[in-house]
């Protein structure tokens, strides 16, 4: 009976302290909450990013539906509408358009259902929709980094980009990123886009293959994240291109399969933007919003470079090791410490 009674006592402060890892403290007048995750479309990002949202909000006692807009505009608009139809008491969307996200919110503010939004965001100004909070990397960061990696270490490099998908405004972002690097340091290159991989591993396929196939020289390119990367390794090898040696490859996530590559020499450097961390912070924004705290409302975060100097700093994006990363106290993952951050970039 002793035995039986400590063990229990033992599963009880675990799943205490589990609770507590993930950053929130249950906190009974939050309890029977309800919220909407409204997915862009089907991308391992976004799947991880939710996988750790949906934990955390059902850690808290919370009712949560997960919704997808297969990166339809008009479906992500209807699935906000069916949210506030079902009373839901917060909505948060991956947005699948910066314009569809602006009507999204202006149904929300009008239902008086607070949105927030993580990764992509609406122009606040020209579509009217207000969002009750927002977390997302500097994907221009993202893109300037690798552009500042380039212009230190290969300034005479001839340098492509496989994009992401546009319309989001992420893409475009990195883009944007990239040259300006290149410029600041008067490199006088241009990062030539390819054509865009919309995320996805196998639309990137083709794009690098007929890369190959044109016959255009560059020494450098630069895909915009991982998931698109890994198509690229699978043409380049399929092609008998030594990633790291004949043709080098940058990036953005900084993924656990992306960390390999880089302890391999596949890929130079990475810029990371976890989904884990995204939806923790946004997480944290929905409850301070619940309880009626302050918060920064369009949270900025900033990331450094992952290259293999650095590669063991890397915050994990699977919800287990992200947990177990959080728990061990390995990394920040407090919003108050990137809110502060934020403030601190930008006032330079």
């Amino acid at each position: 009976m002793r035995k039986l009674i400590l063990f229990v006592m033992v599963v009880t402060l675990l799943l205490a302290s589990t609770a507590f890892a993930f950053g929130e403290a249950v906190d009974s007048d939050l309890a029977g909450k309800s919220i909407g995750l409204v997915n862009a479309g089907p991308d391992d990002y976004y799947y991880k990013l939710f996988d750790v949202y949906e934990a955390l909000a059902k850690d808290m006692g919370w009712e949560v539906t997960v919704l997808n807009s297969e990166y339809s505009p008009e479906k992500e608009i209807s699935n906000v509408q069916d949210l506030i139809i079902k009373g839901v008491d917060a909505i948060v969307v991956i947005t699948a358009n910066v314009y569809s996200a602006g009507q999204a919110a202006k149904i929300a503010n009008e239902a008086g259902v607070p949105i927030f939004f993580v990764v992509g965001r609406p122009d606040e100004e020209s579509t009217g929709g207000r969002v009750d909070g927002h977390v997302g990397f500097s994907y221009y960061n993202c893109g300037y980094m690798n552009g500042e990696w380039i212009a230190k270490n290969y300034p005479n490099a001839k340098v492509v980009t496989i994009d992401g998908m546009y319309g989001q405004g992420t893409a475009e972002a990195h883009a944007q990123g990239i040259q300006d690097a290149l410029d600041d340091y008067n490199t006088g290159i241009e990062a030539v886009s390819v054509g865009s991989g919309e995320w996805q591993r196998t639309k990137a396929i083709p794009v690098a293959q007929d890369l190959l196939a044109s016959g255009r020289e560059f020494d450098i390119v630069y895909v915009m994240n991982e998931e698109m990367t890994a198509g690229v390794l699978q043409v380049f090898e399929e092609q008998g291109i030594v990633p790291g040696k004949d043709k080098i490859i940058l990036t953005t996530n900084g993924k656990e399969e992306g960390i390999e590559w880089i302890k391999a020499g596949k890929v130079a450097a990475t810029a990371p933007d976890p989904p884990s961390l995204c939806a923790h912070l946004s997480f944290q924004q929905v409850v301070r919003y619940f309880k009626g705290e302050p918060f920064e409302r369009l949270l900025t975060v900033y990331s450094d470079l992952i290259t293999e100097e650095n590669v063991d700093s890397a915050i994990p994006w699977k919800k287990d090791a992200y947990f177990a990363g959080v728990e061990a106290d390995k990394f920040q993952y407090d919003l108050a410490y990137y809110e502060a951050k934020m403030r601190e970039r930008e006032s330079k």
